[in-house]
């Protein structure tokens, strides 16, 4: 352990607290808002993470991916030219969400507007995205923790005195959409800096180059990620199109959970899979898996730890704060399981380093299929229509099931290829 090491150590608590803050700016929110505008802001926060889903057409994995090897090997120009055509691709993206949204199109009952201003989020959380792969490629996870920390700072702040000051929750989105691009620019600016590049020549390059892009990859792993979103989200928009105003913010108040355990496994795998990728790189595919496959026990038999006085803390926590979310603690121990699951899973990275991305798509597509065809038989024809919260939960179970142990069987299966 060099002493830079040991002060790199330092991004774990600070992307801890950055998540923390994410966590309590919904919480905060909930608090200012009525169940009809915490509903809304939910509804936004939703459109804006399918937005992210497109994942720039996989050019965003791409990049993830390509760019720690290219360091290694000295090439500093390959990753900004990468994320520049990440950036000119979800651009051309919303655009087209834009004009989906104003032509009236309202899936899940959502108003156009909430649509347009979902989808502006969604560019500026990918922006975000796109623009901070590099600290991590170089390893420099500090740099990366107070980026998120810096972000989180700034969307707690505006999101919720936006929304105290106006009771709206599109401007609280808007205002949360436009600081974070504001702060991607400046990130990526820094990224050009330490690179030698100027952005210019950079975003040129990245124009005439496009066609040169591996499409047919990308567009594999945008299929990944897409149906790998449906995994994670489809049980919110059931719940948006299936409950009341009410019934839904009761419901993403609980889904609270499970974005804290996914924040959770994000704060992880920003290290986990730079290093799963420069292990791959230097001692292949076994001593990958091994790394992988202790990572996901720790992190399991943690989470499984805390997850039994959490169902308690939880429960007494919103009937003492949040009494009009009362209705929402039955879904507690359900939420909690699948929270343990989710944030020990990194099979998925194991998978897309390892260059599995179609067969990763496949069993994706099988997980998703058979996990819905679970809820519908189990659940749905014996219980009837999705008319609660409980119902709604028990598919977000199916599917992460399915998912943890297809991906997970695949990876073990491939570990000596």
């Amino acid at each position: 352990m060099t002493p830079r090491r040991l002060r790199q150590l330092w991004y774990v608590p600070l992307l801890v607290l950055a998540m923390g803050l994410m966590l309590a700016r919904l919480l905060a929110v909930a608090r200012v808002l009525d169940l009809t505008g915490f509903a809304a802001f939910s509804g936004g926060l939703l459109v804006s993470g399918t937005f992210c889903m497109l994942g720039c057409l996989g050019l965003q994995a791409l990049l993830q991916r390509e760019w720690p090897m290219q360091l290694v090997r000295g090439r500093e120009r390959h990753g900004p030219i990468r994320a520049a055509q990440c950036s000119l691709v979800a651009l051309t993206c919303a655009v087209t969400g834009l004009i989906v949204a104003v032509s009236g199109v309202s899936p899940g009952g959502m108003t156009p507007g909430l649509l347009a201003v979902g989808a502006l989020h969604g560019l500026s959380q990918q922006f975000f995205l796109v623009a901070t792969v590099e600290s991590r490629s170089r390893g420099d996870m500090l740099r990366f923790s107070l980026q998120n920390l810096v972000r989180a700072i700034v969307a707690m702040v505006a999101s919720v005195l936006v929304a105290w000051s106006t009771g709206s929750a599109i401007l609280a989105l808007a205002a949360d959409a436009l600081l974070s691009m504001a702060l991607s620019v400046r990130f990526f600016a820094v990224s050009l800096a330490l690179a030698g590049q100027q952005a210019s020549a950079i975003y040129a390059l990245a124009w005439r180059r496009l066609r040169a892009v591996p499409w047919r990859s990308a567009l594999q792993l945008s299929g990944v990620i897409a149906v790998g979103f449906a995994l994670l989200n489809a049980d919110r928009w059931v719940a948006s199109s299936q409950f009341s105003a009410t019934g839904f913010a009761q419901y993403a108040f609980a889904w609270t959970v499970l974005s804290t355990a996914q924040s959770a496994q994000g704060v992880i795998n920003a290290a986990v899979y730079p290093m799963l990728s420069r292990r791959f790189g230097s001692a292949g595919r076994e001593e990958t898996f091994a790394l992988c496959l202790k990572v996901s026990l720790a992190v399991m038999v943690i989470g499984g730890v805390l997850a039994f006085p959490l169902v308690w803390g939880l429960a007494w926590s919103i009937r003492r704060w949040y009494a009009p979310y009362a209705d929402a603690i039955v879904v507690l121990p359900i939420f909690l399981a699948v929270a343990v699951l989710r944030a020990s899973d990194f099979w998925s990275s194991f998978m897309l380093i390892s260059g599995f991305e179609g067969r990763l798509l496949r069993l994706n597509l099988v997980a998703a299929l058979l996990g819905s065809l679970i809820w519908v038989v189990g659940i749905q024809l014996g219980a009837g229509p999705s008319e609660s919260l409980t119902q709604v939960a028990w598919l977000a179970a199916a599917l992460t099931i399915c998912n943890h142990a297809f991906v997970g069987w695949a990876a073990w299966m491939e570990r000596r290829a």
